[in-house]
């Protein structure tokens, strides 16, 4: 009867450490893809899908973006927006006007996909998904450790071979889904910083609306 109880604590033990060494390890990919923006600037073209509990059909926009540590540039069809790090800019060019504000953490979150998955790092248990398997790509869960009130999950799909940020999935209580896939992404993008500040004397007659 000893024997077997020692064999059953010694698969228990050895399985804990497993899970503990497999979470260890998707927590540092994520820790090294977000090490990457820091210093040197990344670039990628991305496509966001919102899909909504009762609608199939996703509502889909497209563009490019340029992050620096916490600096970044964000490309749409009709809208541009500049962040220095205190400020952002949002020009849209249907009214050729731009939004001067100081937005929060939680709106630079909904903007910047680093910055998503930054603020989350520490309050989620990261570990690889028993569901979703590639031969590609990492396939990583991030569970919020205290109930967050419109998050339940986030999956995230990061390149085995070079690191780079595929996707970001982010399921809500409510039912509906946020996907941000990413192609073209480039590391090490040799940019200035005058790049993340808005330059009026490139918009002709722009009306600038201050929000701050």
């Amino acid at each position: 009867m000893k024997k077997i109880i020692y064999v059953f604590a010694a698969l228990f033990f050895t399985t804990q450490f497993s899970a503990a060494q497999s979470n260890a390890q998707a927590e540092k990919i994520l820790t090294d893809l977000l090490n990457t923006a820091k210093v040197n600037a990344v670039k990628t073209n991305f496509k966001l899908s919102l899909t909504e509990k009762n609608d199939p059909q996703p509502q889909s926009v497209s563009g490019t973006f340029t992050l620096k540590g916490s600096k970044f540039v964000l490309e749409m069809e009709n809208v541009k927006s500049w962040y220095d790090g205190k400020t952002q800019w949002s020009f849209v060019s249907q009214n050729n006007e731009v939004s001067v504000s100081e937005p929060t953490e939680k709106e630079l979150a909904e903007t910047n996909p680093m910055a998503i998955l930054s603020e989350f790092k520490t309050k989620c248990t990261i570990r690889f998904s028993a569901k979703n398997k590639s031969d590609k790509d990492y396939c990583i869960e991030m569970i919020p450790k205290v109930s967050h009130k419109d998050i339940s999950k986030i999956e995230v799909e990061v390149n085995k071979s070079n690191g780079n940020l595929v996707s970001i999935k982010l399921i809500n209580k409510n039912g509906s889904t946020s996907l941000l896939t990413l192609t073209n992404f480039q590391k090490g993008v040799n940019v200035s910083d005058a790049i993340f500040v808005f330059n009026a004397s490139k918009y002709k007659g722009v009306t600038v609306n201050d929000l701050r």
